[in-house]
């Protein structure tokens, strides 16, 4: 009988230990390219969610400037009107150092989360307040007596 000398021999297959590593390797990729798409996610939801934010903080701006004859003070408040109670607002002025001109600036946050590292929408604008004018009347009384 005549037996193939080893060193003729050809190899078919993989060997056990070639197809573990291979296995390893797989399962790292996978890991890896999953872990990224969460953070993708992740980060897409809190763009969105910035851009929610200072849509509604620009039209709360566009509403302040409108129908408020003199801003002086801070205010604040939150979305009910809008049915959206997810998120408050406030807003605050601030001199800028010119006669009749001031910095307003909303600041849209969350509801649910007040930390710090919370998302939060902010728009600013400056906004002319025309100089407030008292008139008076004198008046000249005569006294009879």
């Amino acid at each position: 009988m005549y037996t193939v000398p080893k060193a003729n021999r050809t190899r078919f297959g993989f060997t056990l230990i070639e197809a573990i590593a291979s296995i390893g390797l797989l399962t790292v990729g996978i890991v890896a390219v999953l872990g990224a798409l969460g953070s993708v996610s992740r980060t897409e939801s809190r763009a969105r969610q910035i851009s929610v934010m200072t849509s509604l903080a620009q039209h709360k701006y566009d509403e302040l400037v409108a129908t408020t004859l003199n801003l002086n003070s801070s205010q604040s408040g939150d979305f009910r009107d809008q049915n959206n109670t997810d998120y408050t607002w406030s807003a605050s002025v601030d001199q800028t150092g010119v006669t009749n001109l001031v910095c307003v600036t909303v600041t849209v946050n969350p509801t649910a989360d007040s930390s710090n590292s919370a998302p939060i929408g902010r728009v600013s604008g400056l906004l002319y307040q025309p100089p407030t004018t008292s008139t008076t009347t004198s008046g000249t009384t005569t006294g009879g007596g």
